[in-house]
């Protein structure tokens, strides 16, 4: 459970978007033989519509003006239509967003709409065949007695003209006034039945899910399966048979899967844990017959990716793919042209495709010869599998689109973002190991400024949110904006973070402002020893929970620290744990928090602004539904009191994830000036 992620019942929404960037003539060699020549076809034109004004790269240190990090992508979340003859995106232009649909033969760009993201933010775009377009929009509501959270919609648009947009989930007549608070749910794209989808939401009993096909040119409804008491979650199979129901009861903590049987369509217990108590288990997908189910659980103390034969009593599993020192997690690479899953979209710290189809194995084999400096993503394929779009990206390059076309053997240019940001400016991230003071063995990343003169320099510590959430080498705003400035920057994957097993994750089970606190004091222990860190010029950043152990470490540490900024941060873990009386899932989340409460207090900031010393940096959204403002208004209220130095910023209508454009450009001018100010170089 991530702190990140909290909704008004278990949701946990996967909001993760992959940012490009980079410039034509900063591309590898290959790249550019590859661009397919304007004479023979006009996928070139997309140079026209996506690239910015290029400047000549040099290797000396540039320092680089705040909108070339608080400006959003150019695009991002770039896919090809099931034929391969289209491309779709989000297309970032100032504050708006637009959906963004290009031919490929010839040039030709629709809008299909656009958001200014300040009441409305695109939750996350799709195609639902080629012709039509799905459009999930979130947005802010409250309840009646001042409760903030989140709402999902789920929009369908034609994908080519000008057309209705259609709201796929209308509230039923005779639910009461009852209004579903995520519709967003897809389960089945309907391959076979391109006019429908299916829909899993609690339409007609709160909190009940039904299951309904959903035509994407009308939005009507048709129920195939009926809501059952405590399923969150249904899960069907690739022919639209609805073969899994994900029940939870939160009094317990427990989860629990039951399979239907297709022969005597009975419901089986197949699979139950504890939450926190026990390894989690989630389903991957289906694969092309109906009882071959993936799915993550534990081997070894590490999270990997099994088959399952749903057919064989006691459900017998596969192991498929397995990391002795990471989890595995991700999403299944489903191939139309060869009815099988042939890969995996995997996640581990950075993201990448893993295939073990023979086909595309050899595939991705070719592109990684052909391109040997990156990591190369294929985020995209047409149903045939002859044309793929493919994310290229390393430590100093956050990212490329390109089209590729198997039998044309080309591989174009599509799209650049973030242009000031080239492999001249950016830092290579840096994995360093370091132990802790109890001698557990910690991984984090380091960035050393282009102009590091390989002696200690002021430094900033950068834990991430969640706290159930992981740092890697991918590329990040936040760090490479620090670094650009010649801080060094250090990014701890302190004990409670994901993606090192079950058991290093608990760790951030109750653990706020203990050990895991401690991790990034040893962190700073272990840069002042290897002569990286200035020790009188350290700062602490972070946001939601890392901006909650920025305070803590303020308050714990007043010594250590020369200046703290807290981005949504918690400064009050009685008052979050009292929030999740409204949620669903409440007693996971208290159970998350800590039930010591004499320890809540005493690791709650907010109770402690008397020890600390240092300047600090506050900055909240007033309509963060996630940490509520008044985690920072008790906490700027208490350093004033305490005649401490602070500033204090709220922004207006702001949200949890710095989502419009003047919100991001006011946070970065303030954490420029604020560094400049505390932590001179």
């Amino acid at each position: 459970m991530d702190l990140d992620h909290q909704g008004m019942t278990a949701y946990n929404p996967d909001r993760k978007t992959i940012h490009i960037q980079g410039y034509l003539m900063h591309l590898p060699a290959f790249f550019r033989a590859l661009v397919v020549d304007a004479k023979k076809a006009s996928i070139t034109l997309t140079f026209i519509l996506f690239l910015s004004p290029v400047f000549a790269a040099d290797t000396e240190y540039k320092r680089l003006p705040l909108e070339a990090f608080y400006n959003d992508a150019l695009v991002e979340t770039v896919q090809l239509s099931p034929d391969g003859t289209h491309l779709l995106a989000l297309r970032n232009s100032g504050s708006d967003t637009a959906v963004m649909v290009m031919e490929l033969s010839t040039g030709k760009v629709f809008f299909p709409t656009k958001t200014d993201n300040k009441e409305f933010k695109f939750n996350w775009v799709s195609w639902a065949n080629n012709d039509r377009i799905l459009m999930s929009l979130r947005f802010d509501s409250r309840t009646f007695n001042g409760v903030k959270y989140m709402q999902t919609r789920l929009l369908s648009v034609d994908a080519k003209k000008p057309g209705k947009i259609i709201t796929l989930s209308k509230p039923d007549n005779d639910a009461n006034g009852w209004v579903s608070q995520f519709q967003d749910n897809v389960i089945s794209y309907l391959h076979d039945d391109p006019k429908h989808i299916l829909l899993s939401v609690d339409r007609e009993v709160p909190f009940q899910q039904t299951v309904y096909k959903a035509n994407v040119y009308t939005g009507k409804l048709t129920r195939v399966k009926k809501h059952s008491s405590s399923v969150r979650s249904w899960f069907a199979d690739r022919q639209g048979n609805v073969r899994i129901g994900e029940h939870y009861d939160d009094k317990k903590r427990k989860v629990t899967y039951k399979v239907l049987d297709d022969a005597t369509q009975k419901w089986t217990i197949a699979w139950e844990y504890v939450v926190f108590d026990e390894p989690s288990i989630s389903i991957a997908g289906f694969g092309s017959k109906p009882n071959e189910l993936y799915l993550f659980a534990d081997h070894d103390g590490r999270q990997a990716l099994y088959k399952v034969d749903l057919s064989k009593p006691g459900f017998p599993k596969e192991l498929i793919l397995s990391d002795e020192n990471y989890d595995v997690s991700g999403r299944l690479i489903y191939s139309d042209a060869h009815k099988e899953v042939v890969g995996l979209y995997y996640n581990d710290g950075s993201s990448r495709s893993i295939f073990w189809n023979k086909e595309f194995k050899a595939f991705q084999a070719g592109l990684d010869k052909a391109m040997p400096d990156t990591r190369n993503y294929i985020v995209s394929m047409s149903n045939n599998a002859r044309r793929y779009i493919v994310f290229t990206t390393n430590s100093t390059n956050p990212g490329t689109y390109m089209f590729g076309d198997r039998d044309a053997k080309t591989l174009s240019y599509v799209a650049a973002a973030y242009p000031q940001l080239t492999e001249d400016v950016l830092i290579e991230k840096e994995a360093r190991l370091y132990k802790a003071r109890d001698g557990l063995e910690l991984e984090g990343f380091l960035s050393l400024p282009k102009n590091f003169a390989k002696k200690p320099t002021a430094t900033i510590i950068l834990p991430h949110g969640g706290p159930m959430s992981e740092d890697g080498k991918e590329f990040d705003m936040f760090s490479t904006f620090m670094a650009n400035r010649g801080y060094v920057v250090f990014q701890p994957n302190f004990r409670g973070s994901s993606g090192y097993g079950h058991d290093f994750m608990m760790q951030a089970v109750g653990g706020m402002g203990l050990e895991m606190q401690d991790d990034l004091e040893d962190a700073v222990t272990y840069l002042v020893n290897e002569k990286i860190a200035d020790p009188k010029k350290v700062c602490i950043v972070g946001a939601s929970y890392g901006g909650y152990a920025a305070l803590m470490g303020a308050a714990k540490t007043p010594d250590l620290f020369q200046c703290a900024i807290s981005f949504a941060g918690i400064s009050d873990l009685i008052k979050l744990r009292d929030k999740y009386r409204y949620f669903t899932n409440k007693n996971a989340a208290r159970k998350q928090i800590g039930e010591d409460k004499n320890q809540l207090k005493q690791t709650s900031p907010v109770r402690m602004a008397e020890r600390i010393k240092i300047p600090i940096l506050l900055i909240h959204g007033k309509d963060d539904v996630v940490v509520p403002v008044i985690q920072s208004q008790i906490m700027a209220k208490a350093l004033k009191n305490e005649g401490k130095a602070y500033e204090y910023i709220e922004l207006e209508d702001g949200s949890h994830y710095l989502d419009y454009l003047p919100h991001r450009q006011q946070t970065f001018e303030a954490m420029d000036r604020f560094l400049a100010k505390y932590l001179p170089l």
